[in-house]
């Protein structure tokens, strides 16, 4: 599996998390921890789009 599609897929799971976090309670806590972990998914898909763009190019990420 590539790194940019393990990436994509933990952006997905952190959207995921953070809805069941978010809904699970009604607690001030959960709902936090909820939206923290929703902006995770950003910065996930991100560098998956980073590292899908320098696969493509054949190049090593820290070029």
């Amino acid at each position: 599996m590539k790194l940019h599609n393990i990436l994509y897929a933990a952006g997905f799971v952190s959207i995921v998390l953070s809805a069941t976090q978010y809904f699970q309670n009604e607690s001030s806590d959960k709902e936090r921890d909820g939206l923290f972990v929703g902006h995770w998914a950003p910065t996930f898909f991100i560098l998956g789009k980073i590292a899908e763009d320098k696969a493509r190019l054949n190049r090593s990420l820290t070029e």
